[in-house]
Formats: C-alpha cells, sequence, structure tokens
C-alpha cells in the first residue's frame, strides 16, 4: 500500500501564512532600521552640540583679546556665531542636511545669559567675572550653552517632521 504524501494540501495554506508573517515582519524591520537612523541622527545633533560648545569655550574672550592682532591681519578666525555654526558645527554634521541644522549659541555669565555676539552686554565673552557681594570678592566661571536643533524626517514617511534638539554646557576656559 502506497501513502499519499500530506505536503500537498498544505500549499494553500502555506502560502496564506506567508501572506499575513511577510508583511507584518517587513514592516517590523523597516521600523528597526529607521528607528536606528533616528537614535544614530539623535546621536549626531547631541555631538555637534558638545563639539561646537567646546569650540566656544576655548575661543572665547581670551582668546580675541590675546590674538587681536593675528584675528585683525585675517590669520586667525573672528570666532562669531555664524564662524562657530558654518565652520565647525556644518562640516562635522555627517550624513545630514545641513539646511535642516540650526544653532544657538550662548553666554551665561552672574548677571545674566546673553547672546554670544552681543559683546555690549555679554562681558566681552571672558572666562571669569568677579563678583563682589558685600565685603567678599569671588571669580565665578561664565559658561556657554550651545543648542543643536535638526528637523528630521524619517525615511519610511509614516510620521511628520521630528525635531531632534541637543544642549550642551561648558564652562569657558580661554
Amino acid at each position: 500500500m502506497r501513502l499519499r504524501s500530506r505536503s500537498t494540501c498544505r500549499n494553500a495554506a502555506t502560502l496564506i501564512e506567508a501572506a499575513i508573517v511577510l508583511p507584518v515582519t517587513l514592516l517590523l524591520i523597516f521600523g528597526l532600521v529607521v528607528g536606528g537612523l533616528g537614535i544614530f541622527r539623535y546621536q549626531e545633533v547631541a555631538h555637534l552640540a558638545r563639539l561646537t560648545a567646546r569650540y566656544a569655550a576655548t575661543h572665547g574672550g581670551q582668546y580675541a583679546q590675546d590674538n587681536a592682532t593675528a584675528i585683525q591681519n585675517g590669520t586667525l578666525p573672528n570666532v562669531n556665531e555664524t564662524y562657530l555654526t558654518q565652520t565647525v558645527m556644518s562640516p562635522a554634521a555627517v550624513a545630514m542636511d545641513t539646511s535642516k541644522l540650526s544653532a544657538t549659541v550662548s553666554i551665561t555669565t552672574p548677571s545674566g545669559t546673553f547672546d554670544w555676539d552681543s559683546t555690549s552686554s555679554n562681558g566681552n565673552r571672558m572666562p571669569t567675572t568677579t563678583v563682589t557681594q558685600g565685603n567678599s570678592t569671588a571669580t565665578v566661571s561664565n559658561t556657554v550653552t550651545v543648542t543643536v536643533t535638526y528637523k528630521w524626517t524619517p525615511e519610511l514617511y509614516l510620521v511628520g517632521p521630528i525635531t531632534l534638539s541637543s544642549t550642551s554646557v561648558m564652562p569657558m576656559s580661554y
């Protein structure tokens, strides 16, 4: 007596199961890839904020004062907000659309927070500020704050643009 194979009877069931499982599996895989790309973009935004803040912290008022002649001659850069965003931050933005990237740079002193380029009120971006309270005098370190934002549109276009933002605060050192 011959036994019949039961695999021929399952062809239609296998096809229906695959039609249900494969799209769900592919959607999950694409979702993981796009989520990974989003995490990569956020890590890059955080890196750009730290990089720009480090550069600004070491190229503040003391740098401008010590190198005034070289800055006027054009051999050293005048580190303003445009220089920080276009020469320091943008070239380091790997695989990012720089037209969707923006940054704000500010300096915080004991008398408040000021725009990086507002030299009339930001204490000329010096690393420290002397504060007098009563009879005591103290030297306080100023800080630079850089906030980088990036408008990311996920590759699958299932959700709208997402704004990624990171802020880095560094003490002024030069």
